[in-house]
């Protein structure tokens, strides 16, 4: 194996990363129907933004990970927008309150943070079939 192929398969871009996770819950804020441009070619239904505020359980010591206060957008997995039939499956509602995790990077250049939902599957594109 030469030089170059050994380096480019040795070489791990953006990781190993290790996160520190925070418990806490989710607030819907706002759900209103997301405009999309005209050349969109995306799923066939309309789409979306939730916005949401993380409320941890614990102080977050990373400065980078302090969220009080700050809002956020709901995306799928995919980087798409929910449909209506995704927001009624999973109870999505302004008000309603969401058993959630923020992990904060601790180690390695990967995303600062990362959301998780106990109850709302982000992988789960039915909408789109």
């Amino acid at each position: 194996m030469d030089l170059e192929a050994e380096r480019s398969k040795s070489s791990v871009v953006g990781g190993p990363c290790e996160y520190k996770q925070y418990k806490g819950k989710a607030v819907i804020i706002s759900i209103t129907p997301k405009a999309l441009p005209d050349y969109y070619t995306g799923p066939p239904y309309e789409s979306y933004e939730v916005r949401y505020h993380f409320e941890p359980e614990e102080e977050i010591i990373e400065a980078y990970g302090k969220v009080q206060g700050k809002e956020y957008v709901l995306r799928l997995a995919n980087s798409r927008y929910p449909g209506l039939k995704f927001l009624r499956k999973y109870g999505i509602e302004v008000g309603k309150y969401f058993e959630s995790y923020l992990n904060v990077i601790t180690k390695g250049t990967c995303t600062p943070i990362i959301f998780e939902f106990s109850t709302i599957n982000l992988k789960d594109f039915f909408e789109n079939e």
